[in-house]
Parts: C-alpha cells; sequence; structure tokens
C-alpha cells in the first residue's frame, strides 16, 4: 500500500457497526458479511475518522499501545490495506490540508 500522505481514511458510509467489549463487528449490507476487529484494529477503526492518514493512525496506535512507530505503521497499513480490499474503507485523496 502507498502510504501516501495525501490520502486520509474514511469508513465506508454504507456500513453499519457495533462495538463490543475489545472488538468491533461491521456488518457489510451489499454482501451481508460479518467482519470482526481485534482490539487494535478497533482502536484504529475507531480513530479513522476522514482526516487522519495511515502515519497518523499508526502514531495514535504506537503512542497507545507498546509498539515502535516502524512496527505501527506497518500494522496500520496492512489493515487499511485489508480493509479497503473489503470495501470497508474509503480512501480520499486530501484537500485544503485536511490532512494533519
Amino acid at each position: 500500500m502507498n502510504s501516501n500522505g495525501s490520502i486520509v481514511w474514511q469508513k465506508n458510509p454504507a456500513l453499519a457497526w457495533r462495538e463490543m467489549d475489545e472488538a468491533t463487528v461491521i456488518i457489510s449490507p451489499h454482501d451481508s458479511v460479518m467482519h470482526e476487529l481485534n482490539e487494535s484494529g478497533s482502536f484504529l477503526w475507531k480513530n479513522i475518522d476522514g482526516h487522519r492518514s495511515a502515519a497518523d493512525l499508526a502514531s495514535l496506535l504506537a503512542e497507545s499501545y507498546e509498539v515502535t512507530p516502524e512496527v505501527a505503521l506497518t500494522d496500520t497499513e496492512s489493515l487499511l490495506e485489508e480493509l479497503c480490499s473489503r470495501k470497508l474503507l474509503v480512501p480520499v485523496p486530501a484537500a485544503d490540508g485536511a490532512s494533519r
């Protein structure tokens, strides 16, 4: 995945999701498939707001979990790629300085 700083991420607006304990369950209505995120995946999901890039999200992950920034970025990019491939996330080109 290209960790281009000009890309920010937003959740697919057609999805439904629910947080349960430390996991997040996401339902994609186009194929009625249920996806479950673990604790760190749920943490990232909660912070995907249409204003954060992969690097921004990885920085939050590194601050909140005992993980190096490099590992956080690799893991974050991997999750974002997986979520995009399943059409759960939509990459959005940043406009007018929307990326932090």
